[in-house]
């Protein structure tokens, strides 16, 4: 009988991003990260188009987020007036 990975059926990430220069984080570590409440934090990468889904589970692209905001500076703002 074959041993289940520890990964518990999520793929091998580290094998797709290896070498790769983006950040990715989920939401819950973009919302730490930007110190803005969780739905702020997935409204805004859903804004920014930066979500790559992967299976069910969902990650985004901070550089895309970065890139977004300073397209976008009234989201800027709108993100500086959640921030804890």
């Amino acid at each position: 009988m074959a041993r289940k990975s520890i990964n518990h059926g999520l793929p091998d990430l580290d094998r797709f991003l290896e070498g790769r220069e983006r950040k990715f984080v989920t939401y819950a570590e973009g919302s730490d990260m930007y110190g803005i409440p969780y739905y702020s934090f997935v409204r805004l990468a859903k804004e920014a188009g930066a979500n790559i889904t992967l299976r069910k589970n969902a990650i985004v692209d901070v550089d895309m987020i970065e890139k977004y905001l300073e397209e976008h500076p009234e989201t800027q703002d709108r993100v500086n007036s959640v921030r804890r």
